[in-house]
Protein backbone atom coordinates (compact mmCIF):
# COMPACT_ATOMS: atom_id res chain seq x y z
CA UNK A 1 0.00 0.00 0.00
CA UNK A 2 1.26 3.27 -0.94
CA UNK A 3 0.66 6.00 1.57
CA UNK A 4 0.99 9.88 0.95
CA UNK A 5 1.56 12.72 3.62
CA UNK A 6 3.08 10.15 5.90
CA UNK A 7 4.53 11.06 9.23
CA UNK A 8 7.99 8.84 9.83
CA UNK A 9 10.17 9.30 13.20
CA UNK A 10 13.37 7.76 13.22
CA UNK A 11 14.88 6.97 16.51
CA UNK A 12 18.25 6.36 17.64
CA UNK A 13 19.44 3.97 20.46
CA UNK A 14 22.52 6.36 21.63
CA UNK A 15 23.58 7.46 25.10
CA UNK A 16 24.00 10.91 23.63
CA UNK A 17 20.61 11.35 24.20
CA UNK A 18 19.63 12.20 20.49
CA UNK A 19 15.92 13.56 19.99
CA UNK A 20 14.07 11.59 17.64
CA UNK A 21 14.14 13.11 14.36
CA UNK A 22 10.51 13.59 12.76
CA UNK A 23 10.21 13.75 8.74
CA UNK A 24 6.18 15.08 7.36
CA UNK A 25 5.27 14.42 4.49
CA UNK A 26 6.95 11.37 3.37
CA UNK A 27 5.52 9.03 0.55
CA UNK A 28 6.11 5.35 1.58
CA UNK A 29 4.86 2.00 0.16
CA UNK A 30 4.57 -0.89 3.11
CA UNK A 31 3.88 -4.67 2.38
CA UNK A 32 3.14 -6.20 5.66
CA UNK A 33 3.27 -10.42 5.48
CA UNK A 34 0.68 -11.90 8.17
CA UNK A 35 2.43 -13.98 10.70
CA UNK A 36 2.86 -17.63 10.57
CA UNK A 37 1.55 -19.83 13.23
CA UNK A 38 2.64 -23.82 13.26
CA UNK A 39 1.20 -26.00 15.72
CA UNK A 40 3.59 -29.40 17.00
CA UNK A 41 2.84 -32.87 16.73
CA UNK A 42 3.32 -32.03 20.63
CA UNK A 43 0.61 -29.83 20.97
CA UNK A 44 2.45 -26.39 21.22
CA UNK A 45 2.11 -23.46 19.14
CA UNK A 46 5.00 -21.26 17.36
CA UNK A 47 3.72 -17.87 16.03
CA UNK A 48 6.77 -16.22 13.69
CA UNK A 49 6.39 -12.92 12.85
CA UNK A 50 7.53 -11.45 9.68
CA UNK A 51 8.97 -7.92 8.82
CA UNK A 52 7.02 -5.54 7.25
CA UNK A 53 9.14 -3.86 3.87
CA UNK A 54 8.99 -0.28 3.76
CA UNK A 55 9.86 1.44 0.42
CA UNK A 56 10.64 5.18 1.23
CA UNK A 57 10.67 7.46 -1.63
CA UNK A 58 12.35 10.82 -0.35
CA UNK A 59 14.59 8.56 1.88
CA UNK A 60 18.09 7.57 1.64
CA UNK A 61 20.22 4.92 3.28
CA UNK A 62 22.66 7.25 4.80
CA UNK A 63 19.41 8.67 6.41
CA UNK A 64 18.52 5.19 8.11
CA UNK A 65 22.23 5.20 9.51
CA UNK A 66 22.23 5.42 13.43
CA UNK A 67 18.96 4.33 13.29
CA UNK A 68 17.13 1.39 15.05
CA UNK A 69 13.62 2.38 15.64
CA UNK A 70 11.04 3.51 12.91
CA UNK A 71 7.50 5.18 13.62
CA UNK A 72 5.08 5.75 10.44
CA UNK A 73 1.53 6.85 10.84
CA UNK A 74 -0.81 8.93 8.50
CA UNK A 75 -3.86 10.24 9.25
CA UNK A 76 -3.21 9.61 12.88
CA UNK A 77 -2.88 5.75 12.56
CA UNK A 78 0.23 4.11 13.57
CA UNK A 79 0.65 1.92 10.49
CA UNK A 80 4.31 0.64 11.39
CA UNK A 81 6.68 1.06 14.76
CA UNK A 82 9.35 -1.13 15.67
CA UNK A 83 12.80 -1.87 15.08
CA UNK A 84 14.72 -1.46 11.98
CA UNK A 85 15.90 -4.81 10.49
CA UNK A 86 19.67 -4.69 10.00
CA UNK A 87 19.81 -8.42 9.53
CA UNK A 88 20.03 -8.56 5.92
CA UNK A 89 21.91 -6.31 5.25
CA UNK A 90 20.23 -3.06 6.14
CA UNK A 91 18.72 -0.09 4.37
CA UNK A 92 19.34 -0.69 0.25
CA UNK A 93 19.21 2.32 -2.00
CA UNK A 94 16.99 1.78 -4.85
CA UNK A 95 16.01 3.81 -7.81
CA UNK A 96 13.92 7.13 -6.44
CA UNK A 97 14.28 5.81 -2.32
CA UNK A 98 15.54 3.14 0.20
CA UNK A 99 14.07 -0.07 1.09
CA UNK A 100 14.40 -1.53 4.51
CA UNK A 101 12.54 -3.76 7.10
CA UNK A 102 10.96 -2.95 10.15
CA UNK A 103 9.99 -5.75 12.34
Amino acid sequence: MTIRNATITLKENSSAGNPPKTLIGQTVEIANEANTVVRSVDGFTSTARHPSKIFWLEGSAKDLASITNVKIASAGKVLCDGDLNKTYGGPSERSGGVEFFVL
